[in-house]
């Protein structure tokens, strides 16, 4: 059986067994069928418990192999002591996908535990079932109402076109929420876990065949097979841009990296020519991520990196120049019937020589509209970054960039003040609808088209 067809029967199962699960509303098995059932996940569901009979209106088996008909998927949450003979059912119910969530393996640094590590992994192996985990949080692919965590609310995720793979199951969870909040949609969710079996590696490999997949999110602390990450990666960065936050740089921390999932985080500047050799975008926190991220999930890769910087007051195109300057990106020079056109269009009070201030026409749709037009369609322009402030003036602005939206392959992104009493919700809704990313801040603007630049740059020079 090939790596798809084994991950398919992980984000695809059309049955689940639920070992460990339990009545009790502080356990783990519980929360995990709850999840399950509240995320609306249309397949089967078999609660395993030797002392359960009944679980939420579904019947309760004794073990996995007293379960009639096939299974394609088991979710463990028992002790670690107990898990090998689970594991052992699993493969001879012909189980092809487990997620294991219970600690107590290698990320105990002991001998104990990476020798029972070990075990499971001898025995999934010979039933060629992989194992996601253990010490994970689990999977979610909302495209089939799939929550197979212990996590409820991660239930809620939308779905989209992002992934996103994470070591850690709490950063997973940070991730995807701060994604969700920013109408960023996932296509999976996987909390790797100590990677038993199922490697960093693996995971972009069956990402790049995922058809609901546009961008790919990893948070790595360490791997385990890094010459087989930089070979997949590099063919993986020419189809569908991977994002990379590594974790653990600081050398005192790499014992704490150990100890937390099981891997030895390493030298972060190896890491680095890694990732740059490969093609792979290389992040540095937690907000550059999610930035980055709704830039490449809404707007195409730029060819360069002159920006047009437009905004409906002078305070934020200035920041956003100097956010220019400070990431590479280069604030273009518009050409003399440019500069004469935006002239006739834009108050004699305001400079035109970019950055922009449209302050005083940003209420006004057509010039707007035509401001917008005659700056991105100057050759000397390849991104726009735009702002506006106190919505209720700056309509004419969002709209004209609605209108304009989808009409040029060069990106776009916008700034929006966010009221108080969520006047412009409707507002920022349509532009994202058209997939105009907006943020917070004006800097975040810039901060995303750098991100959309580096991919543009990584497709015109990967081999």
């Amino acid at each position: 059986m090939d790596l798809v067809d084994q991950l398919n029967h992980i984000f695809y199962p059309r049955a689940i067994a639920v070992v460990g699960a339990s009545d009790n509303p502080k356990k783990v098995g519980f929360m995990c069928v709850k999840s399950l059932l509240e995320a609306g996940f249309g397949g089967k569901i078999y609660p395993v418990n030797p002392d359960l009979s009944e679980l939420f209106g579904l019947k309760g088996y004794p073990s996995v192999t007293d379960i009639p008909g096939e299974v394609d998927l088991a979710i463990i949450a028992i002790p670690a002591q107990l898990t090998i003979p689970v594991v052992e059912d699993c493969v001879a119910k012909g189980v092809k996908g487990t997620i294991m969530l219970t600690s107590g393996f290698k990320e105990l640094g002991t001998q104990i535990g990476l020798e029972l590590q070990d075990r499971i992994r001898d025995v999934a192996d010979k039933g060629e079932m992989k194992i996601v985990g253990p010490n994970c949080l689990g999977v979610v692919n909302p495209q089939v109402n799939l929550n197979a965590t212990f996590g409820v609310e991660l239930g809620l995720i939308n779905p989209g076109s992002v992934a996103v793979a994470a070591q850690s199951g709490a950063v997973s969870q940070y991730i995807a929420d701060a994604l969700t909040s920013n109408n960023v949609g996932i296509s999976k969710f996987i909390s790797m876990g100590n990677r038993c079996n199922l490697y960093f590696d693996e995971m972009l490999e069956y990402l790049a065949q995922d058809e609901q997949t546009r961008v790919i999110v990893m948070y790595i602390e360490g791997l385990e097979r890094p010459r087989q990450f930089m070979s997949v990666a590099k063919q993986v960065a020419r189809r569908k841009p991977i994002l990379v936050y590594k974790a653990g740089r600081n050398e005192k921390l790499n014992q704490a990296s150990l100890s937390h999932t099981g891997a030895l985080a390493g030298n972060y500047e190896l890491y680095k020519a890694v990732f740059t050799q490969t093609g792979i975008i290389a992040i540095n926190g937690m907000t550059e991520l999610v930035d980055v991220t709704k830039a490449l999930a809404f707007q195409p890769p730029s060819s360069g990196n002159r920006v047009a910087v437009l905004s409906g007051g002078a305070g934020p195109g200035i920041i956003m120049a100097d956010k220019c300057h400070e990431l590479g990106l280069r604030l273009a020079e518009f050409s003399p019937a440019t500069l004469l056109q935006l002239r006739q269009l834009i108050s004699p009070l305001n400079p035109v020589d970019n950055p922009v201030d449209l302050a005083w026409v940003s209420g006004n749709f057509d010039a707007c509209r035509e401001v917008l037009k005659v700056v991105i369609e100057d050759d000397n322009v390849d991104m726009l970054a735009t702002a506006g402030a106190y919505i209720y003036r700056q309509l004419g602005l969002m709209r004209a960039i609605v209108d304009i939206s989808g009409c040029y392959r060069k990106p776009l992104a916008f700034a929006c003040l966010y009221t108080l009493v969520g006047e412009d919700d409707a507002e920022i809704a349509k532009l994202e609808e058209n997939s105009i990313p907006v943020y917070p801040l004006p800097d975040r603007v810039v901060t995303g088209l750098a991100g959309l630049f580096k991919y543009g740059k990584i497709l015109n020079t990967t081999d």
